[in-house]
């Protein structure tokens, strides 16, 4: 995975929140989305980890009974994509979650001091954009705090520390065509395992669609709204390790194909939960190299 950007070029690029708002509106060419953002049900998790619940998971179809304590409970498979292509992955591997935080020097590569797993946002380097890059920077500048996950046998948690706003997708949300923003400071459940299970179960029962295994964050920008994944600047996608290998189980057992199609074979009924697909289908360049930025 790429390393984080460097802190001091995001300190000299920072802005006011209105200031930055209204740069990246003018970067994505298009008006804010109509409505107001929908604020997510607060859960409260104690040190943003709970006991697993000693209750069984319920039988499907094709699948032994499931281990309540299975390590792909708490691991994460997290996605950093910018400018709606891929620039980092990996896969958490502490119980207690993770930071999603800006790379330091020094800073341990794995669990920090509160026993959480530091992962590194990559760096803005790799964005080709001259434009793209500059204002990813800027939004750095506003997340130095970073964001808390939490992945256990009931769901995946969030909790925003940083200052810059968050907006989240995941089948735990209260809203689900509107953008959904994270308060600061509260924990709040996107992704319900029990209920994942649940439409699994009526996947196999029904052969109808594969249940949506993933949580979304975006950083800056609202969502979900209409613009389109290629126009955001920086997108975290979530999968509970376990959810996934699932999903992917099931989609081969069904002939679904793979869980994540190569972009260069878009699937249009399905591009707007998988950003390749989403990535492949626009090629005209999102970002305008001519644009200037007013500080």
């Amino acid at each position: 995975m790429a390393p984080g950007g460097c802190l001091s070029d995001v300190t000299e690029m920072e802005c006011g929140r209105s200031e930055l708002d209204d740069l990246i509106k003018e970067v994505r060419g298009t008006p804010p989305s109509p409505g107001k953002a929908c604020r997510p049900q607060r859960f409260w998790v104690v040190g943003m980890c709970s006991p697993l619940p000693s209750a069984g998971l319920p039988l499907l179809t094709g699948y032994a009974s499931y281990d309540t304590h299975h390590s792909g409970f708490y691991q994460m498979v997290i996605s950093f994509y910018y400018g709606g292509k891929l620039a980092g992955q990996t896969t958490t591997t502490c119980p207690e979650g993770c930071r999603l935080v800006l790379s330091q020097p020094g800073l341990p590569k794995l669990c920090g001091p509160d026993g959480l797993e530091l992962v590194s946002f990559p760096t803005a380097d790799i964005i080709p954009s001259e434009r793209q890059r500059q204002v990813t920077r800027k939004l750095f500048g506003h997340l130095e705090r970073g964001v808390l996950l939490h992945s256990s046998r009931k769901g995946v948690f969030v909790k925003r520390l940083c200052q810059g706003r968050v907006f989240c997708s995941g089948n735990a949300v209260v809203c689900r065509g509107r953008p959904n923003k994270l308060e600061r400071e509260e924990v709040v459940q996107v992704f319900d395992t029990s209920q994942f299970f649940r439409e699994l179960q009526q996947f196999y029962a029904t052969r109808s669609h594969l249940p949506d295994n993933r949580v979304v964050l975006c950083f800056g920008e609202e969502y979900p709204d209409t613009a389109p994944l290629r126009s955001k600047l920086i997108l975290v996608q979530v999968e509970q390790l376990y959810a996934r290998q699932l999903v992917e189980e099931a989609g081969k057992s069904c002939g679904a194909g793979p869980l994540m199609p190569v972009p260069e074979e878009p699937q249009p009924d399905q591009a707007f939960r998988m950003f390749s697909d989403i990535c492949a289908s626009h090629q005209r360049p999102f970002f305008r190299e001519n644009q200037q930025i007013t500080v």
